[in-house]
């Protein structure tokens, strides 16, 4: 997201870098969940393996339900018994998978936002399920050659809105202005929405990064990869061509294709010529996998309520 500077105030003129200092200063962020530093260091281990990853995933009940839920879903077609984490992960999910879907729902838990709303938990767990399930579908279809790993797709698409768990949690009467505003002007984009409420009270010093920045920082903060920071950065620009923009634009066009279902806060159901371009896929390509995820919906939806409720 391009960065909003305020002409005649001389605030614009300090870089990014000096402004997320200012706000580390003045705000506490939040601590990246114990779970989660336990997958980021088993992600750069090379020596890991199935049983490391089911041991640390079977240390939380819920989140062990959750890849059992995915697992035994029919949104993956498996018909066998799942009668283990480690069934689950070499039978169907895989272990890519795995690791970053409990790595993305671990890193949730930092937060308690509010529920209801178009920026609840609720909003916010089925548009994270939905992102990264058509993410990680859209994926296996980009050419070889430049496309990306369908765990990290997977990843980018469940935590692209995580600016918002954040926002709720540094800001709390602000961001929950901002879930009215966005609930009563549903054909306006959160952008600039966002911008008109984090410009009151103690949220000012936000005002020119938005939910999309703010999450990528956190991201960064307590280091996850670098192609999910850039996902959350970057993916409501359909200019952007730097590093990792195939992440970036899956997630845009993902953005933009759920919207088509009603899901979601995207500006727009069209599908820009430059994302498509940086991923390699065409628009037929991209409807007929939506059109697989609208008849698993159902099934999604559970995902969700169970997601919800945990």
């Amino acid at each position: 997201m391009a960065n909003t500077k305020k002409p005649g105030c001389p605030e614009h003129l300090r870089p990014a870098a000096d402004l997320r200092r200012r706000i580390e200063q003045v705000y506490e962020l939040p601590p990246m969940p114990e779970m989660a530093r336990r997958i980021i260091a088993l992600r750069d281990d090379p020596d890991a393996t199935v049983a490391d990853l089911a041991a640390i995933v079977e240390l939380d009940p819920s989140l062990a339900a959750q890849v059992v839920r995915h697992a035994t879903s029919p949104y993956y077609g498996y018909r066998g018994k799942i009668r283990s984490i480690q069934d689950a992960i070499t039978r169907v999910l895989g272990f890519d998978l795995v690791l970053n879907m409990a790595l993305g729902l671990a890193a949730v838990k930092a937060f308690r936002n509010p529920v209801e709303g178009p920026l609840g938990l609720h909003a916010f767990w089925r548009h994270a399920v939905y992102s990264a399930c058509l993410a990680q579908a859209l994926a296996r279809e980009v050419p070889e050659a430049r496309r990306p790993e369908p765990g990290l797709a997977y990843l980018a698409g469940l935590l692209h809105n995580f600016g918002f768990l954040l926002l709720g949690h540094l800001f709390p009467p602000e961001f929950k202005l901002l879930n009215r505003l966005v609930a009563a002007n549903p054909d306006k984009p959160v952008s600039a929405l966002e911008k008109c409420v984090l410009g009151m009270g103690q949220a000012q010093d936000v005002l020119e990064m938005g939910h999309a920045a703010l999450g990528a920082w956190l991201m960064q903060h307590w280091g996850m990869p670098e192609e999910i920071v850039v996902s959350l950065r970057e993916h409501h620009d359909p200019d952007y061509a730097g590093p990792h923009a195939v992440y970036a634009q899956l997630v845009l066009l993902t953005d933009r294709l759920l919207k088509r279902m009603g899901i979601g806060e995207a500006c727009a159901t069209t599908l820009p010529e430059t994302s498509l371009e940086v991923t390699g896929l065409d628009e037929a390509t991209c409807e007929a996998v939506l059109e697989h995820l609208r008849e698993e919906a159902a099934d999604l939806d559970a995902m969700v309520r169970q997601l919800t409720r945990g």
